[in-house]
């Protein structure tokens, strides 16, 4: 669990200011303040040794397993190394990987302004085809609103800036801040694309093409078009680095249709399979990626041997898209990965919540009586769904991102800075009020009170205090929230009513169906539930309850599996912590680099900086895990896997969670001298040759890349 910060920059904390002097001096002669700090430290002392730290603290992982090592060193494994290198060689070395690798160098070396002459001549062609279009069809009148003519005035401003330019597009992502920032989101280095061919294009050409795109307007759609031009370079961009392909599915998770989704996920593994086979990438297994294998099987299973042939479809989908938690642990091996897909988790969270608000307050809240009772709720006038068509699955999705915002927000160094976290913590936040999805609230409030015991000891005090506060707080809320979460429970309430029903039900057929289940999907469920629901309940889509749909589904072994693997998630987050909250000593420099460098500017001392470095980790990977703890809660009052986009975020979130808690235990020393001076002299000189000698001697852990770091200083 997190302790408190050593008192190794106490002395350089007392020049911060005297009203911070003041406060702790304040603090410390409370005898009231003290005594709960010290009740608190005991709470922390009891939960670390007792039963709970005993279970959740893991054991110590090793490098190279024994089962391992015999099979990579057994003549099969040879012999297929010896395969993959001769099929390797001979597909680096052919004709059509060369010329696809010239074609795209070729690229980088044109010129904006070749690109801008494509962009004008495009825009053109597409005008005078919908005029064409127009006049041969007798509705020259409403020319102006046909709906090619915007995409061609975006086509025709966005070439005037690429017209002017006199650099080359390999130039331009180097040397502008727009492709600085298209290199870093996409993880390329400057040098990556500093090598180019050709003389800078030719005009004539792009004026052709540009000319052709556009008379193909007359056919298919501009925008259609564009599309096929950004899927081309997005397949070869996910084919030379996996990890964009896991980045787009933490982006585009709740804006993609789920068939959509499924395409990228398959492609993206099928690239991370290449990888694998040519050895740029590194497969490391672990106990909770074997429980996870294992549900994978019974999801599979329980498509193929079910009460309906239905249930197939559904199986094989939620097996794609559990291949997403396997994306995420082997291919996000580096923080500056990580950081990326929560950043782009918390802003796609935010864009729907945006759209969801503007639905809302627009007239496109979900208003459905079997979504609210309008008798007791009168002053709800709907329920805001964005684009996953529900407001308990927007819920849901919502309470899983808000913690890696949170964690942001109070963090310091990855991510978002704390104004725009800050922002998008807001925007959430009342997207998630305007869901009205009391569930979503209760699992947000446990997830809130995991947060704080994860982040540090004194957050009791806030605990405490918001229990001290709960008798004002129907005078501070609006009445609607007020009625609407004391409602819980309630029986009046029609859609409480309609869930304990069908739990019985449900119950009733885990009774005949315990250890086998029933199979996945609608399909199955359709055909049984009729026989076990109550009077005036004849229909429902599901359970309303994630463990005893999984029990159902899947049998009880299943539900067993499925415990495990959480079971030994929490166990590596609290592993991690536990050895945070030790004199333990991190791997420099690499945390986060400009956090630390930064505290460094500000004269910080080492072991303030290491503490910081400390908490940095406990909160990144406290993030993901309450968020994924808030969605279980939920999970008692409704069935969140419904929703298969939903499904495949829960995955990919508990893969980010699995590999931040592998990122912070690689960033532990496991042989150190505990001393400020060792750990200064690591970071100032890791890069020199008498550091490495040195470390070498010592036996410490050098400060080595990844497979995936050295992959992407070349991608080719």
């Amino acid at each position: 669990m997190a302790s408190a910060p050593t008192p190794g920059g106490r002395g350089h904390g007392e020049n911060n200011g005297a009203g911070g002097n003041f406060f702790v001096r304040l603090v410390r002669a409370s005898i009231i303040l003290t005594a709960l700090d010290r009740f608190c430290a005991y709470i922390y002392h009891l939960i670390k040794t007792g039963f709970f730290g005993y279970i959740f603290s893991g054991y110590p992982a090793e490098t190279h397993a024994p089962l391992f090592s015999r099979i990579r060193t057994s003549k099969a494994a040879r012999h297929l190394a010896e395969l993959r290198y001769g099929l390797c060689r001979r597909l680096e070395t052919s004709v059509i990987i060369n010329g696809f690798i010239f074609f795209l160098r070729y690229l980088l070396g044109c010129r904006l302004k070749i690109y801008g002459t494509f962009f004008a001549s495009f825009g053109v062609y597409t005008a005078f085809t919908a005029f064409l279009y127009s006049m041969f069809s007798g509705e020259t009148a409403s020319i102006a609103s046909h709906p090619d003519i915007f995409p061609a005035l975006i086509l025709l401003f966005a070439s005037i800036p690429l017209v002017m330019s006199k650099r080359t597009l390999s130039q331009g992502l180097r040397e502008s801040v727009i492709g600085r920032v298209i290199l870093h989101v996409t993880g390329f280095a400057p040098e990556d694309v500093a090598e180019t061919r050709g003389e800078g294009g030719h005009l004539t050409t792009s004026l052709l093409l540009g000319g052709i795109c556009g008379a193909m307007t007359y056919f298919v759609s501009p925008l259609w078009i564009l599309l096929g031009m950004v899927s081309l370079l997005w397949l070869y961009l996910v084919l030379i680095r996996p990890e964009l392909g896991v980045l787009t599915l933490f982006f585009t998770m709740p804006l993609f249709p789920t068939m959509l989704l499924g395409a990228v996920t398959a492609y993206t593994f099928l690239c991370y399979c290449i990888k694998l086979f040519r050895g740029k990438r590194i497969l490391r297994l672990e106990p909770i990626d074997i429980t996870a294998m294992a549900f994978g099987v019974l999801l599979f299973c329980g498509g193929t041997v079910s009460l309906s042939e239905q249930s197939l479809k559904p199986a094989l989908l939620m097996v794609c898209f559990l291949l997403g938690y396997f994306l995420t642990v082997g291919l996000m091996t580096t923080r500056a990965w990580l950081v990326r897909c929560s950043v782009a988790c918390v802003l796609s969270a935010t864009l729907v919540s945006l759209y969801g608000i503007f639905l809302y307050f627009g007239g496109g809240g979900y208003s459905s009586s079997a979504w609210l009772d309008s008798e007791m709720f009168s002053g709800i006038a709907g329920r805001a769904v964005a684009t996953l068509e529900n407001p308990n699955m927007l819920g849901e999705y919502l309470i899983l991102i808000l913690p890696i915002a949170v964690g942001m927000l109070i963090g310091r160094g990855e991510g978002l800075r704390r104004i725009p976290a800050f922002f998008c913590i807001g925007i959430m936040g009342i997207c998630l009020i305007l869901t009205w999805s009391r569930g979503a609230w209760l699992g947000l409030i446990f997830a809130a009170l995991l947060f704080l015991f994860m982040w540090h000891r004194r957050s009791v005090w806030l605990v405490l205090a918001g229990i001290a506060a709960l008798p004002i707080l129907p005078a501070i809320l609006p009445a609607s929230i007020v009625s609407r979460f004391t409602s819980i429970g309630n029986m009046t309430d029609s859609s409480t009513s309609y869930r304990v029903y069908i739990w019985r039900a449900t119950i009733n057929m885990i009774e005949d169906y315990m250890t086998t289940g029933i199979g996945i999907g609608e399909g199955a469920w359709d055909r049984l539930y009729p026989l076990y629901s109550y009077l005036g309940v004849e229909a429902a889509p599901h359970s309303h309850n994630l463990y005893l749909q999984i029990w159902l589904e899947l049998g009880i072994v299943g539900l067993l599996v499925f415990l495990a693997f959480l079971f030994l998630l929490y166990q590596s987050g609290f592993t991690l912590f536990s050895r945070l909250a030790g004199d333990c000593e991190l791997i420099t420099p690499d945390l986060s680099g400009t956090m630390i460098r930064q505290n460094l500017s500000e004269g910080l001392p080492v072991s303030e900086e290491m503490q910081r470095s400390k908490v940095q980790l406990r909160l990144s990977t406290a993030a993901p895990l309450c968020g994924i703890f808030a969605v279980l809660v939920q999970g008692m009052t409704d069935y969140a896997w419904y929703n298969y986009r939903l499904y495949l975020m829960f995955w990919l979130v508990c893969g980010l969670a699995s590999a931040y808690a592998r990122s912070g235990s690689q960033q532990i020393r496991t042989s150190y001298i505990n001393t400020p001076e060792r750990f200064s002299a690591d970071f100032r000189m890791d890069t020199s040759a008498s550091e490495k000698k040195r470390n070498k001697k010592s036996k410490t852990v050098s400060n080595a890349g990844t497979d995936g770091e050295a992959e992407e200083r070349n991608p080719k």
